[in-house]
């Protein structure tokens, strides 16, 4: 009872939470039983079978979660191609009847190794900052449809790869009917498998129930991580912590996104992020820890979930075991064939997960230092106006010659916002080949972040991946030290103390005014200026009078704290004029007409009815070239494929990043004859052109919004109206 008393602490908050934003009791209840018998438990007993049990239920739970969302998946597949999608339920069922008839052994934990209690507070406490900052933050932000006026396009965009999800295996590409879906939609269909079980609405899920066990998943996996390199309990608490405190701040200030490396916006980060972890302490136990059998099988699974999830998780992977693989070629003179044999897996599940479900990388190209162009400051310290995807080998500011606005932007960038990536290399020099492990994926986290161009800055996902390997190697190098320092409080206690200090100067150092290119200058490298002599100052103290003792601790605890005690000062200093209760931004207006024709629409036809629309732009209004295509109206929220509708997210249009000095979202079609069929459907409708939706794309019905475009009377007597709403009509097509 000790320990579960704390886990009802993040239960409570997320519950109170939920019904904030409009879920009542019943969706909770049921979500919660399908997370808890259909993921967790499955996952728990199979990972246990495969191969033991880490001694407790916590990490067993974190760590069999994603095993039995792996074990989801394969039935997933399996049952949607075959067209029983409502019949999943029976897969995780025929786990538990299997264990429950041959293998009541695993149901228990033979060979208990509780953790402490304070790790289990630590562990709830996180947990429940993490999903307050959730739901009261970030969902509350976010509201769902119809119930806001406007909708980050990527939520829109993910709800409409759930619908395509739960009716096809291979999926399409829900905007472009007939055409591969070329996406890693891994996290999607672990949606689609949740919508299938559950029956509940896919708004429901996507916009609100999906993310929040996942993120108590991600903080259990990712503490196991670390108390698994470094043998030390409290190094999980720390990690956990570490994920957690960024949150804080969406307590008292609305944002539009989670602090990475989680993700509310990016589904495919978080579920990927957790697979690739999960997959790292199983390749430290096959590795060097002698574990075998069908462990081997169980990696293997998960690391295709991840490659599936994102991109970034499989290429840490690899780095990790061949620097692990270096290492012990140079210490011993031979490389272990397991070693071998699993660097071979990992690129070979890389090679297959690239060519098959890792879409949205066209446009990217190698930059030495793009990733600064994302930067709001960047333009004004450097006087570059590049785009993402253009510029060639070296970023064009430091081409150019502005070499200190450039390199302060990028010791102010590795200070601030990524110092959690860098606390981890405090493992350089251990002769452990787990720590070469850890290095080699936060090597290259920071290689795909530093050297990558992508058109959206996707090259961030790189370092968001790497965070978790850089914690457990902070809490490796924590733990070290504070076996060495005589008062690990008072290290703590300066630690903290100069996080605040540091976080004040990074606030006061906030943005780049206005003004002649010396003013620019002076203000992005007085925060540098200023910190580097208090650093030089506060070494000089240190090693006089404390001898160094516990410098490590010191040093990570202190960089640890900066990011989310930064957050505090900014919002109680500053505040944040720009944020609203609710999502508003009038690119992405959903009128209230078009969402209730769409929902209309969506429980009106049947899953794999095709429609033709003219809501490929946004926002709403006459159509130009060069519009944000981006509009996922009828494939998102009808949840219908559509002949043509929103491209900007395929790979066609990403490769033409920078054609004609427009951005890969304003391309135009790379489907040009879709676009002029529905136009001519809309416009100057014929018999034939009808005929010529039905026999070329199967359409049934024609969504249009007069706000798009012309829509002609015409439509009225030769399709039937079957809804009509404010700017909106709704046609079906006869046979």
């Amino acid at each position: 009872m000790r320990r579960l008393l704390p886990w009802l602490l993040p239960l409570l908050v997320a519950v109170l939470g939920l019904a904030s934003v409009d879920v009542g009791p019943g969706p909770i209840v049921k979500y919660a039983v399908y997370f808890a018998l259909a993921i967790a438990l499955p996952g728990t007993l199979l990972l246990r079978a495969a191969w033991r049990s880490t001694g407790n239920w916590a990490e067993d739970v974190g760590l069999g979660s994603v095993v039995g969302a792996t074990w989801q998946l394969i039935g997933w597949a399996l049952f949607t191609a075959l067209g029983w999608q409502r019949w999943l339920i029976v897969w995780p069922a025929l786990v538990l009847v299997a264990f429950a008839a041959f293998g009541r052994r695993f149901w228990r934990i033979a060979d208990p190794k509780p953790l402490p209690v304070a790790w289990t507070w630590g562990l709830a406490v996180s947990s429940a900052v993490v999903l307050g900052a959730s739901t009261v933050g970030v969902m509350a932000y976010h509201p769902m449809p119809p119930g806001g006026t406007a909708y980050y396009p990527d939520l829109l965009y993910h709800l409409s790869m759930v619908h395509e999800l739960m009716r096809s295996v291979p999926p399409e590409l829900p905007q472009v009917a007939g055409e591969r879906l070329e996406y890693h939609w891994f996290a999607n269909a672990d949606m689609a498998g949740a919508v299938d079980i559950t029956r509940l609405a896919p708004i429901v899920v996507v916009f609100r129930l999906w993310l929040l066990p996942w993120l108590v998943v991600a903080l259990l996996v990712c503490a196991t991580l670390a108390r698994t390199v470094s043998r030390t309990w409290w190094t999980g608490v720390l990690a956990a912590l570490a994920l957690a405190a960024p949150q804080l701040y969406l307590l008292v200030d609305t944002s539009v996104n989670l602090a990475a490396p989680v993700s509310f916006l990016s589904p495919s980060q978080t579920f990927g992020m957790v697979a690739g972890v999960t997959v790292a302490v199983f390749l430290i136990e096959l590795l060097f820890r002698n574990a075998g059998g069908w462990l081997w099988v169980v990696a293997v699974a998960v690391a295709i979930v991840g490659g599936g999830s994102k991109p970034a998780v499989l290429p840490l992977l690899v780095a990790g075991v061949g620097l692990a693989a270096v290492f012990l070629l140079v210490t011993t003179r031979r490389v272990p064939a397991r070693i071998v044999i699993a660097g071979t897996a990992l690129v070979a599940v890389g090679v297959g997960t690239m060519l098959t479900v890792a879409g949205s990388t066209n446009g990217s190209g190698v930059q030495f230092l793009a990733v600064l162009k994302s930067l709001p400051v960047y333009t004004a310290a450097t006087g570059d106006t590049t785009q993402p995807g253009a510029g060639g080998l070296i970023v064009p500011a430091l081409a150019h010659g502005a070499v200190v606005g450039t390199l302060t932007l990028l010791l102010g960038l590795l200070l601030t916002l990524q110092a959690m990536a860098l606390v981890g290399f405090g493992v350089v020099g251990r002769r452990d080949p787990v720590a070469w492990f850890l290095l080699g994926a936060m090597i290259a986290g920071w290689a795909g972040y530093l050297l990558i161009d992508h058109p959206s800055v996707s090259e961030s996902y790189f370092i968001y991946t790497a965070a978790p390997f850089s914690l457990a190697g902070a809490g490796w190098f924590a733990a070290t030290s504070a076996r060495a320092a005589r008062r690990p409080v008072w290290v703590a206690v300066a630690a903290f103390g100069l996080s605040v200090i540091y976080a004040g100067l990074f606030v006061w150092a906030r943005g780049v005014p206005a003004g002649p290119p010396s003013r620019q200058l002076w203000a992005s490298t007085r925060l540098l200026l200023v910190v580097l002599a208090l650093t030089v100052v506060l070494l000089v103290v240190w090693r006089r009078f404390l001898r160094q003792a516990g410098s490590g601790l010191f040093v990570v605890l202190m960089l640890l704290a900066i990011a989310p005690i930064s957050s505090f000062i900014q919002s109680a200093v500053h505040g944040d004029t720009e944020k609203s209760p609710t999502y508003r931004a009038p690119r992405w207006v959903v009128y209230p007409d078009e969402a209730s024709a769409a929902l209309w629409l969506g429980s009106h036809s049947a899953p794999t009815d095709v429609v033709a629309t003219n809501t490929w732009c946004r926002p709403a209004g006459p159509q130009t070239p060069g519009c944000d295509a981006r509009g996922y109206l009828v494939s998102g929220m009808a949840g219908r494929r559509t002949v043509i509708e929103g491209w900007a997210y395929t790979n066609q249009a990403m490769a033409a990043q920078g054609v004609g000095g427009r951005r890969y979202t304003e391309q135009p079609s790379p489907w040009p004859e879709r676009v002029a069929l529905t136009n001519q459907t809309l416009a100057a409708p014929t018999a034939d052109v009808l005929r010529r939706l039905r026999d070329e794309y199967g359409v049934r019905w024609v969504y249009a919004d007069s706000r798009d475009g012309t829509v002609s009377p015409a439509l009225d007597r030769l399709a039937v109206l079957r809804h009509s709403v404010g700017k909106i009509k709704i046609y079906e097509l006869g046979e």
